[in-house]
């Protein structure tokens, strides 16, 4: 069976062997995909389509917040400094041709933000203690899952875990998207939405933790994200090769 084409984003300027990128390069390829990076370098208005046409998933990686502009609100608590206009086009870009092709889409920390904005969603533009101050250490809190979910089938049927948290933006459930769908929510105040899916697409997640990085997960929790990128690529193994 040929291997599968994740198309990856990552941001923008940072080498493709970097050690944030590696971590979604390494769970990509130990459950069998052939990762195809993707940004403003890859991507030119001549060869978009058929770069596109070859893949069978798309995976939205972390990274800066996206422009307020899109979500028709003023700066207030962005980071202005982290915006990069071009990367929240392409993905914008990126998503529409998914769902246009059907192909599996997961979104981590920014991809679920970019996720939510892109299809009519808004975002909490700060949230206090959700930001890993280092790499060393993570922040930790406890997420509810949403039984039978896509989310909950994808994670091998868990209701609880323990994850990390690298984010500063966020959402409640009133700042989903309409045809979005709650699936993970944190524990204790402020209840703000951890995982949301797409009931009528053919496999889309996007999860407000950073799963790839395994390093920061035990034991039930940590084959829990083993379990997300297994069901994420064993998805893209049934996209039709055009």
């Amino acid at each position: 069976m040929m291997k599968p084409r994740i198309g990856l984003t990552v941001k923008r300027g940072r080498p493709h062997n970097h050690p944030k990128n590696r971590y979604y390069v390494e769970r990509l390829v130990e459950n069998g995909a052939e990762v195809v990076f993707l940004n403003d370098l890859t991507l030119t208005p001549e060869n978009a389509e058929s770069i596109l046409d070859s893949l069978q998933g798309i995976l939205l990686g972390g990274g800066g917040d996206v422009h307020p502009r899109y979500y028709h609100a003023p700066c207030d608590g962005t980071d202005p400094e982290s915006i990069d206009i071009e990367r929240d086009e392409l993905e914008f870009y990126l998503i529409r041709a998914a769902l246009e092709r059907d192909l599996p889409i997961l979104g981590i920390c920014r991809g679920f933000q970019v996720l939510n904005v892109a299809l009519g969603g808004t975002l909490i533009q700060h949230v206090d203690g959700h930001s890993s101050k280092g790499q060393e250490h993570a922040t930790t809190h406890w997420v509810h899952i949403r039984p039978h979910s896509r989310l909950w089938e994808a994670l091998g049927r868990v209701d609880r875990l323990l994850v990390n948290s690298h984010h500063h933006q966020a959402a409640s459930e009133k700042e989903l998207a309409p045809r979005l769908v709650a699936s993970a929510w944190t524990e204790t105040p402020p209840l703000i939405v951890e995982g949301l899916e797409l009931p009528d697409h053919r496999w889309f997640i996007g999860v407000q933790w950073h799963p790839e990085r395994l390093h920061e997960f035990e034991g039930i929790a940590r084959e829990a994200q083993r379990h997300l990128f297994q069901s994420f690529v064993r998805a893209a193994t049934l996209v039709p090769v055009r």
